[in-house]
């Protein structure tokens, strides 16, 4: 075999270096490169460079030969280029390709254009203080003596033969040091782990399934690079999920501290380097400055008792998702006028030279693209990058690290495609499952055993898992030691009543066997779900985190249900009905009447049954009826009250007087994930079966949650061990020796309010693979999620359609890809134009007596949609572009008075 390559007297070099080499156009390259393949750079090339760098690169990481002939000016694509385009025109797939156009013709290349071939980095090695050498056994001759290779391939172990090399790297920092020699990986390491910590060069996809020792292989990697094979750490970065997650790794490494920071730490340091040090705002500062910028009605106010959220949510959907601000405006009607606000937020930012969290990614990606120089210089630190939690990366998040990965390309990326599940603010498994096309040439690893949890749980976790189409295949096993009692994962389908009971009696059984509180965790799918679970451990003297307060009782579900329950027992002024009360469940379900009633109402703090069906002496005919039907629920509810117990209130409430319906309603217009109005009065009624007393109930509740949390509580002021009550997606990465899954029901997994089943059943892996010893899955008996059979295989298996393959996130892809998504205007048929002309009349009008813009009722847009779909329910409107919860909530009712004036049939 030949060792080394002659392609002029006296100068050789390895076969193993991969060098290829650069020739004028028309030329016969030198002898050593005769059957090498050819890549033209002409002008065309460095105009749409695509093909040829992907071309160059797989030479590069494969260290094969070419031939370059160089056509194009070389200083065409020298500099790097600046782009001025908003991350969200450029997408999660963007890259400078220029960057990388040039880094490939000079990286590993001879230049062979003049009448002597020149090694460009031997020539650096030359002006550090090294020697030519003369007999063709290196590249230079180091100041000791030694001769040397400088290397400019991809980073990584090189055959014995070779000799001693200086990689390029090594010299672009002004060093001469020499790369020891490949040495053995000492940690104590599974097959599995040892193969992805040892990985050779260039980029790699790490899958690390729950419990696989995710952490061990990306310290260990870091070990690796620094301490056997003497990577600089000027060169190379880790970058942390979270800064819990930084300092767990920091402990791990800290005998040879390499650079670990989060993505939001370096992006703020790359902003101060950059633009000068800025300030970073806390929530508070956020809110106060996005108040001043929006206008909110007071009928808004009503409906919502935080508008601001709706615009806090979008800021952060446009900033880590890359969406279009008007693609978001347009596609919902809690953040009117929001393009208008992006825009001002971020100005304000720039005038207080402040960021918050979001921007510090945002911004970070803007200077990048802006300023090519200074992207070149960032690019130096983060030669090779670590990257943990790679699936939890939103669109934002992948093309800052591809900015600055760039040109090299080199990331080991750790993380799970199973583990997704932050769809909402853009987070993918495609980005885990196309690893590749976002670095090129990357390796694949897998690791395969959970040494976190016991056999049962993993076999349930592997079972489920199972159902999914949109994920990379893997062997899931438990370790060998692992515990097989069958035990250690249960379901339990238990009845609605005593639901929180079987919780709370499963997490004092453990506290009796010796489980300390602190691992023990309750968890649930969303936050209103903690709500009987936490009041009944509060009740029995068991500490808990206090997940929840006061304020969950201010959503616009159970601040309806309450008010119903006191309107029923008759707790207003002289057993009347208290004004608020009424006013707050006009709309809930809504009852069509007069803008102007509850106005009327609020002249006395309690009215009488006969006092408000007074009222309708002022109203139409219409009107008046349906006075008569909303006074005569009141009376029914009354009637049920009596000797009933809170339950049954409840439930009359929710079915009788048709709660659940309005809410569910507010549900469906609200298009997106979380917690919904449904499942904050599941919550209550679980909650209710502890207090019957339908009178005590309310201030009981408003006490037990007001109460201390325990774990503030202790007597030498110091916090004490607690059981943990969380949601899912709060504590990915955490475990626990025993773990309750609570409410897995029908309607929560997958969630009502969820367009991705696949990633509902992530989320419930999530769950239960927080345990160690012990997961229960506990489930209402008469209403168990779908998920449950699937949990031990026994389910049918659906196809991709039927599991939401298709999901939120591949609609996504046209706004995160880079395209504007300006969505396209509603035509108005010529028949409509009376419609039209009324919804206008009837939008001027409400705008004047809530004394806001027309614009801020409803665009034209809306309006146009209106009649094109000429809805005719509550329900049929939800279908209407741009009405959303509380479009409908506040003008719902009006629009359809409005169609059926009009002659639309309307129910």
């Amino acid at each position: 075999m030949r060792t080394n390559v002659r392609y002029t007297d006296p100068v050789t070099f390895p076969v193993a270096l991969g060098r290829g080499v650069i020739i004028n156009a028309g030329a016969e390259p030198p002898e050593g490169w005769l059957g090498a393949p050819r890549v033209v750079i002409d002008d065309a090339a460095v105009v749409a460079p695509g093909h040829v760098v992907a071309q160059l690169h797989a030479a590069w990481v494969a260290r094969q030969p070419v031939v370059l002939e160089l056509i194009a000016d070389a200083a065409s694509f020298r500099e790097p280029r600046s782009y001025r385009l908003d991350p969200w025109e450029a997408g999660a797939r963007f890259e400078p390709i220029h960057d990388r156009l040039h880094f490939l013709v000079w990286a590993n290349n001879v230049d062979a254009r003049g009448a002597d071939p020149i090694w460009w980095w031997g020539r650096k090695a030359e002006r550090l203080g090294a020697a030519p050498c003369a007999d063709g056994s290196g590249d230079a001759v180091l100041p000791d003596g030694r001769p040397v290779w400088i290397d400019g391939g991809p980073r990584g172990p090189l055959p014995p033969e070779v000799g001693l090399v200086v990689h390029s790297e090594t010299v672009e920092l002004l060093r001469l040091t020499v790369t020891p020699p490949e040495q053995p990986l000492e940690a104590d390491l599974a097959a599995d782990q040892r193969a992805a910590v040892g990985h050779g060069s260039g980029a790699a996809r790490v899958i690390a399934p729950a419990g696989s020792g995710k952490t061990r292989v990306l310290t260990e990697r870091l070990r690796l690079l620094h301490t056997k094979r003497a990577y600089e750490r000027e060169t190379t970065l880790a970058v942390a999920y979270n800064v819990k997650a930084r300092a767990e790794m920091e402990t791990r490494c800290a005998d040879f501290r390499p650079q670990v920071k989060t993505l939001n730490a370096y992006g703020q340091s790359l902003l101060n380097a950059s633009l000068g040090r800025l300030n970073v705002l806390d929530e508070g500062e956020v809110r106060r400055i996005v108040e001043g910028l929006v206008e909110i009605p007071q009928s808004r106010r009503r409906a919502n008792t935080d508008p601001l959220t709706p615009y806090l949510e979008a800021l952060s959907l446009c900033r880590l998702g890359l969406q279009n601000p008007r693609d978001t405006e347009s596609s919902r009607d809690d953040v009117p006028g929001f393009a208008g606000v992006f825009i001002r937020y971020r100005d304000a930012l720039a005038q207080r030279a402040a960021v918050d969290f979001d921007e510090q990614i945002y911004r970070t990606i803007e200077v990048l693209l802006s300023n090519g120089a200074f992207r070149a210089e960032a690019q130096r630190s983060c030669r090779h990058l670590l990257v943990d939690e790679f699936q939890d990366l939103t669109p934002a998040h992948v093309l800052m690290l591809r900015l600055l990965s760039i040109p090299t390309l080199d990331c080991f990326g750790v993380g799970d495609d199973d583990q997704v599940i932050y769809g909402h603010v853009g987070a993918d498994p495609q980005f885990l499952i196309q690893f590749d096309s976002l670095f090129p040439g990357a390796a694949e690893y897998a690791l395969q055993v959970n040494y976190r949890s016991a056999a049962p749980i993993v076999t349930a976790a592997r079972a489920l898992l199972g159902y999914n189409q949109r994920r990379i295949v893997k062997d899931i096993r438990p370790a060998e030691d692992a515990s097989t009692d069958p035990s250690a994962f249960r379901v339990a389908l238990i009845p609605t009543e005593t639901l929180t009971g079987k919780a709370v009696e499963q997490i004092q059984a453990w506290i009796a066997a010796g489980s300390p509180h602190a691992q023990i965790a309750l968890l649930t799918r969303v936050n209103s779900q903690l709500l009987a679970p936490q009041v009944a451990l509060t009740q029995r003297g068991v500490p808990v985190n206090g997940a929840l307060d006061e304020r969950i009782l201010e959503r616009t579900g159970l601040r309806a249900a309450l008010a119903y329950l006191r309107l029923a027992v008759g707790t207003g002024p002289a057993g009347g009905y208290a004004s608020a009360d009424v006013v707050e469940i006009l709309r809930r379900p809504s009852r069509g009447l007069p803008q102007w009633f509850p106005d009327r109402l609020r002249r006395k703090k309690a009215w009488s049954a006969s006092e408000l069906r007074s009222i309708g002496s002022t109203m139409t005919d219409r009107e008046t009826d349906k006075l008569d039907a909303f006074v005569d629920d009141l009376e029914s509810l009354r009637r049920v009250a009596r000797g009933s117990n809170t339950v049954t209130i409840l439930r009359a409430v929710r079915a009788d007087i048709g709660l659940d319906g309005a809410m569910e309603l507010l549900d469906r217009s609200a298009g997106s994930e979380g917690s919904s109005h449904l499942d904050d009065l599941d919550a209550l009624l679980q909650v209710a079966a502890l207090e019957p007393d339908p009178a005590r109930f309310e201030p009981w509740l408003r006490e037990s949650l007001a109460k201390r949390p325990a774990a503030e509580a202790s007597p030498d002021g110091g916090a004490i061990p607690v059981v943990t009550l969380s949601t899912v997606h709060r504590v990915k990465g955490l475990e626990w020796n025993h773990v309750i899954v609570f409410g897995v029901n029908a309607g929560v997994f997958p969630h009502r309010l969820s367009e991705d089943d696949e990633e509902e059943r992530r989320v419930l892996h999530v769950g239960i693979t927080r345990g160690r010893i012990n997961t229960v899955v506990l489930a209402d008996a008469s209403r168990p999620s779908m998920m449950v059979p699937e949990l031990d295989g026994s389910a049918p298996t659906r196809s991709a359609v039927s599991t939401g393959a298709i999901s939120r996130a591949a609609v996504r892809q046209g706004p995160a890809a880079g395209g504007s998504g300006v969505s396209g205007q509603t035509a108005l048929a010529a028949e409509d134009e009376p419609l039209f002309d009324a919804l206008r009349t009837w939008r001027t009008s409400r705008a004047k007596a809530d004394k806001v813009p027309p614009y801020i009722v409803m665009s034209d847009q809306t309006l146009r949609a209106i009649c094109a779909k000429k809805p005719s329910s509550l329900v049929a409107m939800t279908r209407v572009p741009g009405i959303g919860p509380t479009k409908l909530d506040n003008y719902g009712e009006e629009i359809l008075e409005v169609l059926r004036g009009a002659g639309v049939r309307v129910e």
